[in-house]
């Protein structure tokens, strides 16, 4: 079993749902983590250029606890935007 995760900001996965990725790993699923932006607006006294260095080391190693591949997106924060055509129209659930 092979399972992607997806989270918009770096620490979603880790905080939202590393428990449930451990449980899938000890069952010999293989992990895979995606963070779509960079992290780089999330602090008031850390410089943007510094953070977004800091971000990606910490997800970095939160990967390599978890025992999971990192695919980092990088999209600067808050640049995440819904595009035309809404996702409804195109994402059949």
């Amino acid at each position: 079993m092979k399972i992607l995760a997806i989270g918009a900001h770096p620490d979603d996965l880790e905080i939202l749902c590393a428990g449930t990725l451990f449980r899938l790993q000890a069952r010999g699923a293989q992990i895979s983590l995606c963070v779509l932006t960079d992290g780089s607006a999330g602090h008031r006294e850390i410089p943007p250029a510094r953070l977004r260095k800091i971000r990606r080391q910490e997800a970095g190693k939160a990967a390599r606890f978890l025992g999971a591949e990192l695919y980092w997106l990088g999209i600067q924060d808050e640049m995440l935007l819904m595009t035309n055509p809404p996702v409804s129209n195109w994402c059949r659930w």
